[in-house]
C-alpha cells in the first residue's frame, strides 16, 4: 500500500510543502495515520491540525506510541517530526499516501452546487447500479457508502484521513466508481487537495454559507465552489448557474459540457438575473426539451451528441430535471448506454429530496431546502407541481450558520407561502425562538413559532385543508437533531407525518 516516508517527504517535496524533517523519519513506515491524540496506537504518524490544536495534544500521541509527526508549527518533541509550510494540504497528500492513492484505481465523479449535489449524487449513483449493480460508492451529505452499506455521515465531504480511508475501502470492496459531493468549505481547507475527478458537476451557486464559521464573503464562497473546477478533467456545467462568467474561466483547458434549456435564452433565471452574453453564445452539450412535471414525475427529452432521448422520472419539478441531466450526461461521458440511463432513473427516490405523501386530499412534501436556492426552486416545484389552493410551509433556520439564510427564508415565505410555521432545524447553541423571530421579522403572512419540531409539524397538518400543499423543508430524512455539540434523536419528517397519519386512521 505504502512504502516509507521517504517517499511522502518526496510528495512534500515537489508540492513544495516540505520545510523541514528530522534525519531519518524517511526511513520510518508508520503503521497507523491519526488527527485524534485520543484515538492514537503505537506507530502511529500524528497529524497537528485544527483550529483549535494544542501542545498537548502531540504530547499525548507521543506517550502513546506516536514514532513520527507533521506539523506547520514547530514543536520540540522526542519522536522525529516533519514541517511543512501548510499543513491542510499537507494532511491531504498524507492520507493519500498512506492509503495508496485508492481513487487512482476508480473513476471518481465529484458534484459542487449550493443546492441539488446530494439528489445528483444519488440519481448518478442510481444509473452506475443499474449499469453494475454494487460497484459505486456515494460519498454524500446523507451517508458515506462504500459499497456494502452506509453509514451517518455529518460533513458532506469528509476530512481527508477520513475520505482517504473511505476510497480504500470503496477499493477493497471492488467499486469501480464513486459519487462524491464536494462542498465549498472542502476546497476551503483542502480536504481533496491533490484529487484529480475525470468527471466534476457544477450544478449552481448562489449567496449562501456566509459567515460564522463558513466563508467570510461571497466572493470567497464563490471562488471556493469555482475551485473545484481546476481538478476535474471533464465539467459538466449548468448554463443557468449564477456567475457564469467566473465558472467558464475555471474551465479553461477542461472539456465542457454545457446543459440547460431549448429556451433559456428567451426567460430570465428565476432569481430575476439574466443569463450571461458568454452563456448564450455558447453552444450546449446537453439540451432539454418538452419538460412536462406534475405529481407523477418528470417528463423530457434530451439531446445529446445530434440525437435526442426521451427520459421519464419519479422525480418532480424543473430544478430535478436539471439534476437528472447533469447526471445523465456524466453517464454518457462514462460511455453508458441510453437504456440503462432510463432504467436507472424511472422509479429513483431520493431520501428527503421532494418525497411526495397524500392524505385527506392534501400533499405533503418533505425537501431538504435550507438556503436561498432550494427554497426557491421548492417553493415553485409546489406551485407548478400541484396548483395549490395554499402552501403551508414547516421550517427553520440552523443555528451558527449564514445569518443571510434567514433573511432569505422569512422573504421567500412571505412572497410563496399561505400559512407559515417556525420551528426548529439543528439549533446547535442558539435560541430556537430567537432564530424563529429573526426569520419572523421578514413576515407578514400568518406565521406561528413552534420550537418542537414533530409538533409543528402536527399542527400545519392539522390545519391543512384539501387542494393545500403542506412543506416540510430542512431536515429532509434526518434522524438527529445537533443541539448543543452534539445530536439528539428526531423522529424525522417523513416519519411525524406517517405518526400523525396512522393517529387519524385510528379516529
Amino acid at each position: 500500500m505504502r512504502g516509507t516516508a521517504a517517499e511522502l517527504l518526496q510528495i512534500l517535496s515537489d508540492e513544495g510543502l516540505l520545510a523541514e524533517a528530522s534525519e531519518g523519519a524517511g526511513e520510518l513506515s508508520p503503521s497507523s495515520l491519526s488527527a485524534n491524540s485520543k484515538e492514537v496506537l503505537p506507530g502511529a504518524l500524528f497529524l497537528c491540525k485544527g483550529y483549535t490544536f494544542r501542545r498537548e495534544y502531540l504530547d499525548m500521541a507521543v506517550e502513546k506510541g506516536a514514532c513520527l509527526f507533521l506539523s506547520e508549527e514547530r514543536f520540540e518533541a522526542p519522536i522525529p517530526h516533519i514541517y511543512v509550510t501548510d499543513i491542510r494540504k499537507a494532511v491531504s497528500l498524507t492520507a493519500r499516501w498512506f492509503y495508496g492513492n485508492p481513487s487512482s484505481r476508480m473513476t471518481v465523479t465529484g458534484i459542487t452546487g449550493t443546492k441539488g449535489k446530494t439528489t445528483t449524487a444519488y440519481i448518478l449513483k442510481a444509473i452506475l447500479d443499474a449499469a453494475s449493480p454494487g460497484k459505486t460508492a456515494v460519498f454524500s451529505t446523507m451517508e458515506v457508502d462504500t459499497g456494502r452499506g452506509g453509514r451517518v455521515s455529518h460533513l458532506t465531504t469528509p476530512e481527508p484521513v477520513e475520505l482517504q480511508s473511505y476510497f480504500r475501502e470503496a477499493a477493497d470492496n471492488g467499486c469501480s466508481h464513486v459519487v462524491m459531493e464536494v462542498s465549498s468549505q472542502a476546497m476551503k481547507l483542502s480536504r481533496v487537495y491533490g484529487e484529480q475527478f475525470p468527471i466534476g458537476i457544477f450544478l449552481n451557486v448562489d449567496e449562501d454559507h456566509i459567515g460564522g464559521k463558513e466563508h467570510a464573503t461571497l466572493e470567497e464562497y464563490v471562488a471556493c465552489k469555482v475551485s473545484f473546477l481546476t481538478q476535474c478533467d471533464t465539467v459538466i456545467v449548468n448554463r443557468e448557474t449564477r456567475f457564469f462568467d467566473q465558472v467558464l474561466a475555471a474551465c479553461a483547458g477542461k472539456r465542457l459540457l454545457l446543459y440547460g434549456h431549448e429556451d433559456a435564452s428567451q426567460e430570465l433565471l428565476r432569481d430575476g438575473t439574466e443569463l450571461s452574453e458568454a452563456a448564450l453564445s455558447m453552444p450546449l452539450g446537453g439540451v432539454i426539451r418538452n419538460m412536462v412535471c406534475d405529481e407523477r414525475g418528470s417528463r423530457f427529452e434530451l439531446g445529446y451528441e445530434g440525437k435526442w432521448y426521451a427520459f421519464e422520472s419519479s422525480l418532480v419539478g424543473r430544478f430535478n430535471v436539471e439534476n437528472l441531466t447533469a447526471a445523465i450526461l456524466a453517464a454518457f461521458v462514462m460511455g453508458i448506454r441510453p437504456g440503462t440511463v432510463q432504467e436507472g432513473i424511472r422509479d429513483i427516490q431520493i431520501p428527503g429530496r421532494m418525497a411526495v405523501m397524500e392524505y385527506g386530499g392534501f400533499h405533503i412534501v418533505v425537501d431538504f431546502a435550507h438556503n436561498y436556492l432550494s427554497f426557491l426552486n421548492l417553493y415553485h416545484a409546489a406551485a407548478d407541481t400541484f396548483s395549490p389552493r395554499h402552501i403551508r410551509a414547516v421550517f427553520g433556520s440552523a443555528g451558527e450558520r449564514s445569518q443571510v439564510r434567514r433573511r432569505d427564508m422569512g422573504l421567500l415565505a412571505e412572497r410563496y407561502a399561505d400559512f407559515v410555521y417556525l420551528t426548529e432545524d439543528d439549533p446547535g447553541h442558539e435560541d430556537v425562538t430567537e432564530i424563529c423571530e429573526e426569520i419572523r421579522s421578514y413576515i407578514k403572512k400568518p406565521c406561528v413559532i413552534i420550537p418542537d419540531r414533530e409538533q409543528a409539524i402536527r399542527q400545519a397538518l392539522s390545519d391543512a385543508e384539501p387542494g393545500d400543499v403542506v412543506l416540510l423543508a430542512g431536515k429532509g430524512s434526518d434522524v438527529t437533531q445537533r443541539v448543543g455539540d452534539g445530536y439528539v434523536p428526531y423522529i424525522s419528517d417523513a416519519g411525524a407525518v406517517r405518526k400523525w397519519i396512522a393517529e387519524q386512521k385510528k379516529r
